[in-house]
């Protein structure tokens, strides 16, 4: 009888080893169509497929995710079906015989690694968790990327709507708090696998002095690998009062004003993203800035995090260091 029960027991593990492999390799690289296509065949006839639906891509070897890939065309009657290249790790090759698993990337309940080139770009329906950052808060600002076409950004400081993918109106709620009205047109340049370009023209208008002013922002995003990613941005803006807001720490009194913004975002295995860098304000020849935690989920984003207009000044408050909360929906 003891040879019957280790029998079993072998029969049990193959059993077992064999739905592991075949919920694993779901699907498979049959050939290279082109630089951006693929023909793949579906291994386990179980899974349902529609165009649209992204497959994370795996190696063969390493089984590494190199990339993913987003269903073309269907044929009834058959499992092969095509599929284009939607992201891709730079240094992986995705060939023939690398094999491939569907994921449901509106949901958050996913064990894809956290990689910033896993990012995925042009899909509304994807949770924020797996996009690339629109909004890092209230003293952060707006990075290079935009909203989708038909997205929301809504928090307690702001509003954001992407009439296409590559433009984008925001207005501040803090602002018009205080009667400030207040209307920005963030237009997106350039998008690559490494860098994103944007600038943003600004315009507010203050009752209680009658005057109006104008800020332009460029945002220039690079990723610098797989876990960090850079964000860079340009700040010009004309004479106004102080405005309610926690980005100015006085009055500025002349004409034109220049700040530059420095951020690094590292990216954790639950992608929740830690963000921080230096803030120069050039007209007062200060150094300040930001460090800043993001917990991401499928709609909603929250931050909490410190910043500084100035690093010299050893106090809390708006002329030295602030604690910043700021949360927002992406829908």
């Amino acid at each position: 009888m003891k040879w019957l029960k280790t029998l079993l027991l072998i029969l049990i593990f193959l059993m077992n080893l064999k739905n592991a492999l075949a919920y694993e390799k779901e699907f498979v690289i049959t050939d290279i169509v082109s630089d951006h296509t693929v023909q793949i065949q579906r291994l386990d006839k179980l899974i349902s497929l529609v165009p649209g639906d992204i497959l994370a891509i795996y190696s063969h070897e390493s089984k590494d995710v190199l990339g993913y890939a987003r269903v073309q065309s269907l044929t009834d009657n058959s499992d092969l079906f095509i599929a284009s290249i939607e992201s891709h790790h730079r240094s992986g090759l995705i060939r023939a015989e690398n094999f491939l698993k569907k994921y449901n990337l509106t949901e958050v309940s996913n064990d894809v690694p956290a990689r910033f080139d896993l990012i995925v770009r042009e899909d509304k329906q994807v949770a924020a968790k797996y996009k690339p950052l629109v909004y890092a808060g209230v003293v952060n600002g707006m990075t290079a990327s935009n909203l989708i076409k038909n997205e929301y950004l809504a928090g307690p400081f702001i509003l954001g709507y992407g009439v296409t993918s590559n433009f984008q109106l925001n207005t501040s709620l803090m602002s018009a708090f205080f009667n400030v009205a207040n209307v920005s047109f963030k237009n997106k340049l350039v998008t690559t696998d490494d860098l994103d370009f944007s600038f943003e023209n600004g315009f507010q208008y203050f009752p209680k002095t009658h005057r109006g002013s104008y800020q332009f922002n460029a945002y220039l995003d690079t990723t610098s690998n797989s876990n960090f990613k850079s964000y860079a941005k340009l700040k010009i803006f004309t004479q106004k009062p102080e405005d309610q807001t926690f980005t100015n720490n006085e009055e500025y009194r002349k004409d034109l004003n220049v700040e530059l913004q420095f951020a690094t975002s590292f990216i954790q295995a639950n992608w929740n993203r830690v963000i921080f860098g230096p803030k120069i304000d050039v007209n007062k020849r200060r150094v300040g800035g930001i460090v800043s935690y993001f917990i991401i989920d499928k709609n909603f984003n929250s931050m909490l995090g410190v910043s500084s207009n100035d690093f010299s000044e050893f106090r809390l408050g708006k002329q030295g260091y602030l604690i910043n909360l700021d949360f927002w929906w992406r829908f």
